[in-house]
């Protein structure tokens, strides 16, 4: 754990980067930085690829933030959520903002944050008060400056309690079908999730939608957080992991039907995700 304190000429901010143990990094979410910061001049923030999520509420002020293509206005009362594997910008307006945020992860976030973005939860959204979020804010970061030998394992629990805060805001359905593009990205998933077994490329899922392909893979990774491709992947190998539990079919089968071939990719695709072999996991489960 490391804790600064950043006075600088645009900024005064009051950060801890959190070191999470293995066991936390493996199984758990885990904290990666914490902090609250209030501007002293207008800036501008500007980053993107980071293996992050992030969440901040504005206690005061006023600022922008641009996600996914948009532009959205950001006040005082109001909460974000956002990937930051995706490219994103926040600045200050005159009305010089305060915030506290939090960067998090864990191996169950990326299917946390499509459930999120599926549902049509924003990048920004306003809860009734700011009271639920700056208690979950307070009790990260004192549990994370304590020395608590059971540290991480309480930093998850306010995690899940920050991702149940969040999802009680994911339902907009309205939200989620803002533009043709937003409908012809959830289709493409909805497509993907039916046809998961078939031979599928991107040039045939950009003539079948009708959209140029680059536009296509950015439209997807903007809206869920991933690439088609690798979104694909993922849904074929969690087919393959409950066939392999509770079918008797042999592996070269289950990876033709889950339309990986030949057999030897299907092992060596299966292995790199989930590290062991197709027929040791089904060893494992049997």
């Amino acid at each position: 754990m490391q804790e600064r304190l950043f006075q600088g000429e645009y900024v005064s901010s009051n950060r801890m980067l959190y070191t999470p143990s293995e066991f936390a990094k493996s199984n758990l979410m885990y904290l990666q930085e914490i902090g609250e910061l209030k501007a002293k001049k207008t800036h501008t923030s500007k980053r993107q690829n980071l293996d992050s999520f992030l969440f901040f509420y504005v206690k005061e002020g006023s600022g922008t933030l641009d996600y996914g293509g948009r532009e959205y206005t950001v006040k005082s009362g109001d909460c974000v959520f956002i990937n930051c594997k995706n490219p994103y910008l926040h600045r200050t307006s005159e009305d010089l903002w305060a915030l506290e945020w939090i960067h998090f992860n864990g191996e169950s976030m990326l299917p946390i944050y499509l459930k999120y973005v599926e549902r049509g939860g924003q990048p920004v959204f306003r809860p009734d008060s700011g009271l639920e979020p700056e208690k979950i804010w307070t009790n990260i970061d004192e549990t994370a400056r304590s020395s608590d030998y059971i540290r991480d394992i309480r930093i998850n629990e306010y995690l899940s309690t920050l991702i149940t805060f969040l999802m009680s805001f994911s339902w907009n359905p309205e939200a989620a079908q803002v533009s043709n593009n937003s409908k012809t990205i959830m289709n493409l998933k909805d497509y993907l999730d039916l046809h998961y077994s078939e031979k599928i490329s991107l040039d045939m899922l950009a003539d079948m939608f009708l959209v140029n392909k680059y536009s296509l893979s950015r439209g997807f990774k903007e809206q869920y957080g991933t690439s088609i491709i690798n979104y694909l992947l993922i849904t074929r190998i969690t087919h393959a992991k409950q066939m392999l539990r509770f079918t008797d079919e042999t592996v070269e089968e289950i990876g033709s039907r889950c339309g990986i071939t030949p057999l030897y990719y299907f092992s060596r695709i299966f292995k790199q995700i989930e590290g062991i072999s197709p027929l040791e996991y089904r060893m494992q489960w049997k």
